[in-house]
């Protein structure tokens, strides 16, 4: 693991002098950010979080001092989400699962197969769409999303029975999944059954067969080592899973102008060093994994549209879930995007 993330991006370049403080002296304000992941060192879990801590420094001049908390060490999503509203911490990086949990409307970006690629998906949360849904955010609960950046990106089936070439592979495999309840349909509409773990236990209940798979981004599938508990992975790019980190959007407001506008200048190049990262990760993963021992399958076109029968299904759930405009905004979004594009 040590070779494979010592992989050198160029999209770091200068980043060891990012690392340092902006400015020596007593900040006035403290922007403790809670991650759930431990800082490993070339993943999406570390310098995004790394660049995004030095941007904020160095464009405030040191007025700002973010301070991280990596590996959980003040509580899971669930409780850092709770303690950004109380004001105890001023942020908290959470997967779109745990965003599910208080606002609904976050799920219609995990339609399965919504987004043809990354371009789209970019696109699309970048976009009209992107901002529109980021504003609903706030009205609603008074947090704040501080980007949509990559989970790690398309997420793909693992497993340790078979390999997955159709949908009718995936029938009677226990999947883990994350508490989004958008992806548990998914997983039941191919006809496999929903395993709710937490994240920190996950490389155990594949380990004890409490689960026989899970699904994530490649990126993701590395950090815990998964590759050592699963004999199968499928390409299928199911979800296109997304991160943020939350903060509390009274805190936000009480900063001068010039501040919030640094903090957002600095999420938006933390951004695109998680995408780069996630790009580049997926492309080396996929071979490290293959060389570990997994055995790695893409589906054919004909293959995967035998996976698109997830679609309806999550579709009318989610109507019963959020205000159906929603799923017809992120559609119109995505056709836009693909006309945009010379897709259409």
């Amino acid at each position: 693991m040590k070779k494979f993330f010592g992989i050198h991006l160029m999209v770091f370049i200068g980043l060891g002098l990012a690392l340092g403080p902006g400015t020596a002296g007593a900040a006035e304000f403290v922007m403790k950010i809670s991650l759930p992941s431990p800082m490993v060192e070339w993943t999406q879990f570390n310098e995004p979080y790394a660049v995004l801590k030095a941007e904020i420094e160095k464009r405030t001049n040191g007025r700002i001092e973010v301070q991280l908390y990596p590996a959980g060490q003040l509580g899971d999503m669930t409780s850092g989400v709770e303690q950004v509203k109380k004001g105890i911490i001023q942020g908290v990086q959470v997967g779109d699962g745990w965003i599910a949990n208080h606002f609904p409307e976050i799920q219609v970006i995990s339609i399965p197969y919504i987004f043809k690629d990354r371009d789209v998906a970019w696109k699309v949360l970048d976009g009209p769409f992107g901002r529109e849904i980021m504003n609903e955010y706030v009205k609603k609960t008074g947090l704040r999303l501080l980007h949509l950046t990559e989970n790690g990106g398309f997420r793909s089936f693992s497993n340790n029975v078979r390999e997955i070439k159709t949908a009718a592979d995936m029938k009677g495999l226990k999947i883990r999944v994350m508490p989004n309840q958008a992806h548990q349909e998914t997983v039941k509409a191919l006809g496999a059954l929903p395993v709710t773990v937490d994240w920190g236990e996950l490389y155990t209940a594949l380990q004890t067969r409490v689960a026989d798979g899970q699904e994530n981004a490649v990126p993701t599938f590395l950090v815990p080592k998964l590759y050592e508990v699963q004999k199968y992975m499928t390409l299928d790019g199911h979800f296109y899973s997304i991160n943020s980190v939350i903060i509390q959007d009274k805190w936000y407001k009480s900063l001068p102008v010039e501040l919030q506008r640094a903090i957002d200048q600095a999420s938006f190049i933390s951004t695109t060093v998680n995408r780069g990262v996630c790009t580049a990760l997926e492309q080396k993963g996929i071979k490290f994994i293959q060389e570990k021992g997994m055995k790695v399958y893409a589906p054919t076109a004909k293959e995967k549209e035998t996976f698109q029968v997830a679609q309806k299904p999550v579709v009318e759930f989610l109507k019963t879930k959020v205000d159906k405009a929603w799923i017809d905004k992120i559609f119109q979004a995505t056709q836009q995007a693909e006309k945009e594009l010379g897709y259409k």
